[in-house]
Protein backbone atom coordinates (compact mmCIF):
# COMPACT_ATOMS: atom_id res chain seq x y z
CA UNK A 1 0.00 0.00 0.00
CA UNK A 2 1.51 3.09 -0.87
CA UNK A 3 1.94 6.04 1.61
CA UNK A 4 -0.50 8.03 -0.02
CA UNK A 5 -3.35 5.42 0.13
CA UNK A 6 -2.45 4.61 3.99
CA UNK A 7 -3.35 8.25 5.28
CA UNK A 8 -6.63 8.27 2.85
CA UNK A 9 -5.21 10.27 -0.19
CA UNK A 10 -4.46 8.00 -2.45
CA UNK A 11 -7.41 8.65 -5.34
CA UNK A 12 -11.07 7.77 -5.64
CA UNK A 13 -11.15 4.06 -3.82
CA UNK A 14 -9.60 5.29 -0.71
CA UNK A 15 -12.34 6.01 1.33
CA UNK A 16 -13.98 2.94 0.54
CA UNK A 17 -10.84 1.22 1.11
CA UNK A 18 -10.74 2.60 4.72
CA UNK A 19 -14.51 2.46 5.39
CA UNK A 20 -14.53 2.63 9.59
CA UNK A 21 -15.46 -1.13 11.09
CA UNK A 22 -18.48 0.18 13.62
CA UNK A 23 -19.87 1.48 9.93
CA UNK A 24 -19.33 -2.06 8.19
CA UNK A 25 -20.85 -3.85 11.10
CA UNK A 26 -24.06 -1.30 11.12
CA UNK A 27 -24.68 -1.52 7.26
CA UNK A 28 -24.75 -5.51 8.27
CA UNK A 29 -27.16 -5.52 11.21
CA UNK A 30 -29.65 -3.55 7.96
CA UNK A 31 -29.30 -6.91 5.56
CA UNK A 32 -32.65 -6.46 4.14
CA UNK A 33 -31.80 -2.98 3.04
CA UNK A 34 -29.97 -2.08 -0.19
CA UNK A 35 -26.68 -1.64 0.43
CA UNK A 36 -26.10 2.20 0.20
CA UNK A 37 -29.23 2.66 2.03
CA UNK A 38 -28.11 0.38 4.75
CA UNK A 39 -24.72 2.37 4.76
CA UNK A 40 -26.60 5.61 5.09
CA UNK A 41 -28.82 4.81 8.17
CA UNK A 42 -25.63 3.09 9.12
CA UNK A 43 -23.56 7.00 9.52
CA UNK A 44 -26.63 8.24 10.27
CA UNK A 45 -27.25 5.99 13.52
CA UNK A 46 -23.28 6.56 14.65
CA UNK A 47 -23.44 10.24 13.97
CA UNK A 48 -26.92 10.54 16.51
CA UNK A 49 -25.21 8.02 18.79
CA UNK A 50 -22.17 10.44 18.31
CA UNK A 51 -24.23 13.61 20.05
CA UNK A 52 -25.91 11.33 22.59
CA UNK A 53 -22.76 9.97 24.16
CA UNK A 54 -20.83 13.62 24.24
CA UNK A 55 -21.75 13.92 27.62
CA UNK A 56 -20.51 10.73 28.35
CA UNK A 57 -23.83 8.95 29.14
CA UNK A 58 -26.57 8.40 26.72
CA UNK A 59 -29.99 8.23 29.01
CA UNK A 60 -33.17 6.22 27.83
CA UNK A 61 -34.48 9.39 26.45
CA UNK A 62 -32.29 9.80 23.84
CA UNK A 63 -32.19 6.26 23.22
CA UNK A 64 -35.76 6.57 21.93
CA UNK A 65 -35.92 9.80 20.05
CA UNK A 66 -32.26 8.18 18.01
CA UNK A 67 -34.90 5.31 17.68
CA UNK A 68 -37.40 7.76 16.48
CA UNK A 69 -35.48 9.82 14.13
CA UNK A 70 -34.09 6.69 13.12
CA UNK A 71 -36.90 4.61 11.99
CA UNK A 72 -38.07 7.92 10.12
CA UNK A 73 -34.58 8.84 8.42
CA UNK A 74 -33.86 4.84 7.58
CA UNK A 75 -37.75 3.99 6.30
CA UNK A 76 -37.04 1.28 9.24
CA UNK A 77 -39.44 -1.05 11.44
CA UNK A 78 -39.28 0.56 15.24
CA UNK A 79 -37.74 -2.97 16.24
CA UNK A 80 -34.86 -2.48 13.78
CA UNK A 81 -34.06 1.09 14.37
CA UNK A 82 -34.04 0.14 18.26
CA UNK A 83 -31.24 -2.57 17.61
CA UNK A 84 -29.33 -0.45 15.56
CA UNK A 85 -29.20 2.37 18.27
CA UNK A 86 -28.33 -0.27 20.83
CA UNK A 87 -25.16 -1.26 18.18
CA UNK A 88 -24.47 1.97 16.88
CA UNK A 89 -23.97 3.36 21.44
CA UNK A 90 -22.21 0.29 21.50
CA UNK A 91 -20.31 0.43 18.54
CA UNK A 92 -18.95 4.14 19.84
CA UNK A 93 -18.11 2.93 23.38
CA UNK A 94 -15.53 0.35 22.11
CA UNK A 95 -14.36 2.81 18.68
CA UNK A 96 -13.85 5.70 21.02
CA UNK A 97 -13.36 8.60 18.51
CA UNK A 98 -11.10 6.84 16.20
CA UNK A 99 -13.71 6.57 13.23
CA UNK A 100 -15.67 9.25 13.77
CA UNK A 101 -14.03 11.37 11.50
CA UNK A 102 -14.36 8.94 8.64
CA UNK A 103 -18.23 8.25 9.50
CA UNK A 104 -18.72 12.17 9.22
CA UNK A 105 -17.34 11.69 5.66
CA UNK A 106 -18.87 8.57 4.59
CA UNK A 107 -22.11 10.71 5.42
CA UNK A 108 -21.47 13.87 3.95
CA UNK A 109 -20.16 11.91 0.30
CA UNK A 110 -23.53 9.94 0.14
CA UNK A 111 -25.91 12.55 0.82
CA UNK A 112 -27.03 15.92 -0.39
CA UNK A 113 -27.22 19.58 1.44
CA UNK A 114 -30.65 18.93 2.35
CA UNK A 115 -29.77 15.65 3.79
CA UNK A 116 -27.24 17.00 5.89
CA UNK A 117 -29.62 19.95 7.61
CA UNK A 118 -31.72 16.92 8.31
CA UNK A 119 -29.35 15.01 9.75
CA UNK A 120 -28.49 18.39 11.77
CA UNK A 121 -32.22 18.72 13.06
CA UNK A 122 -32.52 15.10 14.40
CA UNK A 123 -28.65 15.42 15.98
CA UNK A 124 -30.15 18.41 17.81
CA UNK A 125 -33.55 16.73 18.81
CA UNK A 126 -31.57 13.65 20.68
CA UNK A 127 -28.91 16.27 22.27
CA UNK A 128 -32.40 17.88 23.73
CA UNK A 129 -34.51 14.57 24.20
CA UNK A 130 -33.34 15.15 28.05
CA UNK A 131 -34.48 19.05 27.83
CA UNK A 132 -30.81 20.20 27.57
CA UNK A 133 -28.71 20.37 25.02
CA UNK A 134 -25.17 20.61 27.08
CA UNK A 135 -22.26 22.42 25.98
CA UNK A 136 -20.28 19.14 25.23
CA UNK A 137 -23.43 18.11 22.67
CA UNK A 138 -24.07 21.41 20.62
CA UNK A 139 -19.89 21.12 19.98
CA UNK A 140 -19.67 17.66 18.83
CA UNK A 141 -22.98 19.32 16.60
CA UNK A 142 -20.67 22.28 14.76
CA UNK A 143 -17.99 19.55 14.55
CA UNK A 144 -20.16 17.23 12.75
CA UNK A 145 -21.59 20.04 10.64
CA UNK A 146 -17.69 21.02 10.33
CA UNK A 147 -17.28 17.52 8.64
CA UNK A 148 -20.17 16.55 6.55
CA UNK A 149 -20.01 20.25 5.23
CA UNK A 150 -22.43 22.20 6.45
CA UNK A 151 -21.70 26.14 6.83
CA UNK A 152 -21.89 27.87 10.05
CA UNK A 153 -24.28 30.30 9.49
CA UNK A 154 -26.60 26.98 8.45
CA UNK A 155 -25.81 25.73 11.90
CA UNK A 156 -26.72 28.85 13.91
CA UNK A 157 -29.97 28.87 11.64
CA UNK A 158 -30.64 25.33 13.06
CA UNK A 159 -29.46 25.92 16.34
CA UNK A 160 -31.43 28.93 16.94
CA UNK A 161 -34.52 26.94 16.91
CA UNK A 162 -33.42 24.82 20.02
CA UNK A 163 -32.57 28.21 21.92
CA UNK A 164 -34.65 26.75 24.93
CA UNK A 165 -32.89 23.39 25.28
CA UNK A 166 -29.68 24.94 25.20
CA UNK A 167 -27.83 24.75 28.33
CA UNK A 168 -25.86 28.05 28.35
CA UNK A 169 -28.90 29.94 27.49
CA UNK A 170 -30.75 28.31 31.27
CA UNK A 171 -30.70 29.87 34.02
CA UNK A 172 -28.43 28.42 36.84
CA UNK A 173 -29.97 26.67 40.04
CA UNK A 174 -29.31 29.98 42.29
CA UNK A 175 -30.97 32.15 39.36
CA UNK A 176 -34.19 30.36 39.17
Amino acid sequence: MSLLRFLGLGGKTAGRDQEPESLALLTGRLDSLPEEDARLAAAFALLLARVAGADLRTGADERDSMAERLAAFGQLEADQAKLLVETAVEALDTQGGTENHLVARAFRDMTKHEERLRLLRCLYAVAAADETITTDEDNEIFGIATAIGVERPDVIALRFEWKEFLGTMKALPRER
